[in-house]
């Protein structure tokens, strides 16, 4: 492979900006969208999105296995992005502009093949890190610049919802606005990385594993049981405070007009802060930065709790900022590991399968989100909140606690499973020298 330069760096965390500009308003804009102005309600659009990211669970393992087996005459990676990006951009304008009241089988159908396209880019861009990056500082390095291509996609999508919001835009045309630099930004980028990112032409692909030897793969093996749990604990906590969040900027703190603007802020200070998560890394490590970071996360939402609602706005963005700042580098991390935990297979099984893992990774990343927005909107409902209409007391307070104290404890479970991880640097290297012996004893 050839050396990690800044354009092939600039070209794969590109490639994360449309994929993070799709997943932000997936989260925390269109469920509100279709549970409000498209009229489903809030209870059947938070069942809808939970079912629909469960049929992940079936579907990227398979998907996982195929995107490591199956490599063509342009190499293993690039010709699943050509493959994926037609589709996900279809699925996604039936989903941004539904064109009036739709039935729920409507965003049910357009939602599951969404998430299907959705899962073949995603999923051979996290399995494409692995190919192009070798020692364990580079993992870090990569990874750190897909997350600022994350983050920098969710801040230019929030850009237009925040313009179109200062300029009395509705909801709808805030999320047709997020619709159309998706559907503009995906083919750009992707073109981009397919001339641009390396791929390896001369692999022969790795053989299909049983899907029964899938929970082999997991049991006894301590690190990737530990980076699966901080990925699930993680990944529910960020998408309950996603899901909730234009709920508790409007309703409880009644700031409708600038959410989408403080919003902004949060995902700047993650911009910004994550070149030195990458350099905490580097000193510290990856699992200690980790613990670090949702450390930070667990303890900036316990602060929420103490918030007068009235007149809050200072005090709500600098919690916003603390908030970003700690959200970034979690999924950074459990990325970065997750590759050292490939080449430890790779030394037991003397088999090179990243699309596996990344596949149970992002599997037990959206069973977390799935669970969180379905059971959350559905207590929500049953609680008897409604949008539209104004909150009472005891409904603020519902909606704060879900927003802040539930993703402050599982955050906090997170950082305890950081402690005492086991694939330190140093046991990486000793795992790099043993696979470099074998490639020197091969040729």
């Amino acid at each position: 492979m050839k050396k990690l330069t800044t354009p092939i760096l600039l070209a794969y965390g590109g490639l994360a900006i449309p994929l993070a500009a799709l997943g932000l308003p997936l989260v925390v804009y269109l469920p509100p969208f279709y549970a409000g102005p498209v009229g489903l309600g809030v209870g059947t659009v938070g069942v809808i999105f939970m079912i629909a990211r469960f049929w992940d669970i079936f579907t990227d393992p398979i998907m996982g296995i195929i995107v490591d087996r199956y490599p063509s005459r342009w190499g293993k990676r690039k010709h699943w992005i050509v493959i994926g990006v037609p589709v996900l951009l279809i699925a996604s304008w039936y989903i941004f502009f539904p064109d009036g009241n739709q039935p729920p089988i409507y965003l049910a159908f357009w939602l599951f093949i969404l998430y299907l396209a959705f899962t073949f880019v995603g999923l051979t861009q996290q399995a494409w890190g692995v190919d192009i990056s070798k020692s364990y500082n580079d993992r870090s390095k990569v990874y750190g610049w897909r997350e600022m291509g994350s983050i920098f996609g969710m801040m230019s999508v929030l850009a237009l919802p925040a313009i179109l919001e200062s300029s009395g835009a509705t909801f709808t045309e805030m999320v047709g606005g997020m619709g159309y630099f998706f559907i503009i930004a995906l083919p750009l980028t992707a073109l981009f990385g397919l001339l641009i990112i390396p791929d390896d032409k001369k692999s022969k692909g790795t053989s299909f594993p049983k899907m029964s030897e899938i929970p082999l793969l997991i049991k006894g093996n301590r690190p990737l049981q530990r980076t699966l749990g901080i990925e699930f604990l993680c990944s529910s906590a960020s998408s309950i405070s996603g899901a909730t969040y234009i709920y508790l900027a409007r309703y409880v703190f009644d700031m409708g007009d600038i959410s989408s603007r403080i919003l902004f802020l949060y995902f700047l200070a993650g911009l910004l802060i994550m070149p030195l998560w990458m350099k905490l890394s580097y000193l510290i490590g990856k699992s200690k930065t980790l613990l670090i970071s949702t450390l930070l996360c667990s303890l900036t939402l316990s602060t929420y709790i103490f918030i007068d609602t009235k007149d809050a706005l200072p005090i709500l963005i600098v919690l916003t900022i603390l908030y970003g700042i700690g959200y970034g580098a979690p999924f950074t991390l459990t990325r970065a590991l997750m590759a050292d935990i490939v080449d430890a297979d790779e030394v037991r099984s003397e088999k090179k399968r990243p699309g596996l893992f990344y596949s149970i990774l992002t599997t037990l990343s959206k069973v977390g989100a799935a669970i969180a927005v379905g059971s959350v909107y559905l207590y929500l409902e049953w609680s008897g909140f409604k949008p539209g209409e104004v909150a009472s007391e005891e409904v603020k307070g519902i909606i704060l606690f879900v927003f802040a104290v539930l993703p402050m404890a599982l955050y906090f479970c997170a950082s305890l499973l950081c402690i005492g991880y086991e694939l330190t640097s140093e046991e990486h290297k000793r795992i790099q020298k043993e696979l470099e012996a074998r490639a020197n004893l091969s040729n």
